[in-house]
């Protein structure tokens, strides 16, 4: 799994947010690490990107809990995935 933070230069919230991805993926013992992005064009607030894919856009409202459930559903859900096949 690849988790990078988008952010723009001039935007304060980054920072703040890559420490607390960083705890969260500590915490949760994820063998990932944060990777910086850095967005010249756009302006707008810093949002993740999970193997490519947008995946949130971050406020000034996201927490540690917020952020830590996040990724651990998504962790839970690459590497256990679902079996839609499967028969009883």
């Amino acid at each position: 799994m690849r988790v990078e933070l988008v952010y723009h230069p001039k935007c304060s919230l980054y920072k703040s947010i890559r420490k607390v991805l960083e705890d969260v993926i500590a915490e949760e013992r994820l063998p990932i690490p944060v990777e910086m992005v850095e967005d010249k064009v756009h302006p707008n607030a810093p949002y993740i990107r999970l193997d490519g894919h947008l995946i949130m856009k971050i406020r000034n409202d996201h927490t540690f809990d917020n952020l830590r459930d996040f990724l651990h559903k998504k962790w839970i859900d690459i590497t256990h995935p679902k079996k839609n096949n499967q028969k009883p």
